[in-house]
């Protein structure tokens, strides 16, 4: 039993060469025709500011800290002098936009290298991407079956607006194995008036999604939700859960005889036999160690896992990771600023298999 091909080439950072001197072109042809920057001359100056100041405490933290709080009163000033000037430069370039390569306008910054981009490792991946795009959810709608349909959320009883920041998926529709996935970072939130006529948002979730296809199937569903507390003004504990699980008759609630997890977690399942499968000593110690950094709620369902992490758990997958918003600025060095998103993107998707080896360690493998 070996990991897949395209898992392999992942972790060793392998490219489609003959895609990347495509992608090293369009990059370059990129930065040739968008306009460049009035700041890359301040940038450069605080880098090598930064740099020296690193040199010379030997990158010692608290060398470092001492030194800037000696510094503070000269920092003050110089920012007196460079605000200024910073904001007269960006006067200057917003005057010039005005006179914007027509062919930077017109340049499809998402197919001709966000696409690319990810094409490097395996001629398979489709990523999807979509940024900012608004889609109306109601009871009888929900997101790709997300949340409603995994039973993180109850369903809504008034409209409400996701917004999905990023999203990316590798073999999903096409093949079920176990190297297939789908990432959200979603938000779904209501906005409301009151009566002085002011706007209000009501948060229903903000955080990412992962869907796993699972190297095990069950018949009914099992769901594992993190449960918070909150210290009273008063003192005392109150219990406060970022999910609400769905009252339903043919639901059970799963005792472990591990107290500590029933502390910070709520079971549930159709039957109890598949989910204690699932509550092995080794995935409550898992469970316990995610739940030290992250919110989230876990949804298993036939052969495909959902995991909800609240707000703050996007790991490496963060949106400015894949953002497919054209940058306004030239890069200063087309081949690093490539690399560099290269990176991102390998890094992204390395955490989300980080995530799903630890919920499914058999799953790591081909058959």
């Amino acid at each position: 039993m070996e990991l897949s091909a395209f898992r392999q080439r992942l972790l060793r950072g392998d490219v489609h060469l003959a895609n990347r001197e495509k992608l090293l072109g369009e990059y370059k042809y990129f930065a040739s025709i968008a306009p460049k920057s009035s700041f890359s001359g301040i940038s450069d100056s605080i880098r090598n500011i930064t740099g020296k100041i690193n040199d010379f405490t030997g990158g010692n933290k608290v060398v470092i800290v001492l030194l800037m709080v000696i510094l503070i009163p000269l920092i003050i000033v110089l920012l007196s002098v460079a605000l200024p000037a910073m904001m007269l430069l960006l006067l200057v370039t917003v005057m010039f936009s005005s006179k914007q390569n027509p062919e930077y306008k017109n340049y499809n910054y998402y197919s001709r290298i966000l696409e690319l981009m990810c094409k490097l490792f395996d001629e398979k991946l489709s990523p999807n991407f979509h940024y900012n795009s608004a889609e109306i959810i109601d009871e009888q709608k929900s997101y790709d079956d997300a949340l409603v349909d995994a039973r993180l959320v109850v369903p809504f009883h008034k409209k409400a607006r996701g917004h999905t920041f990023t999203s990316m998926s590798y073999d999903w529709g096409n093949a079920k194995n176990t190297d297939s996935f789908e990432f959200l970072g979603y938000k779904i939130f209501y906005e409301w008036r009151d009566d002085d006529g002011e706007t209000h948002e009501e948060v229903f979730y903000n955080g990412c999604i992962y869907k796993f296809h699972t190297s095990f199937t069950i018949n009914g569903t099992v769901n594992i939700m993190s449960t918070v507390t909150k210290k009273g003004i008063l003192g005392g504990e109150k219990e406060v859960s970022k999910f609400k699980y769905i009252k339903d008759k043919e639901i059970n609630v799963i005792d472990t005889e591990n107290q500590f997890f029933a502390e910070n977690f709520d079971t549930i399942a159709t039957n109890d036999a598949e989910a204690y499968r699932f509550l092995t000593p080794a995935m409550i110690e898992t469970l316990l160690r995610l739940r030290q950094n992250y919110y989230f709620c876990i949804c298993i369902k036939g052969n495909v896992m959902t995991v909800a992490i609240d707000k703050g758990g996007y790991k490496n997958a963060i949106q400015s990771t894949m953002n497919v918003s054209k940058p306004f600025f030239a890069p200063k060095d087309p081949e690093v600023e490539m690399n560099r998103k290269i990176n991102d993107c390998r890094n992204a998707m390395l955490s989300i298999y980080e995530l799903k080896d630890l919920l499914d360690p058999a799953g790591m493998y081909t058959v």
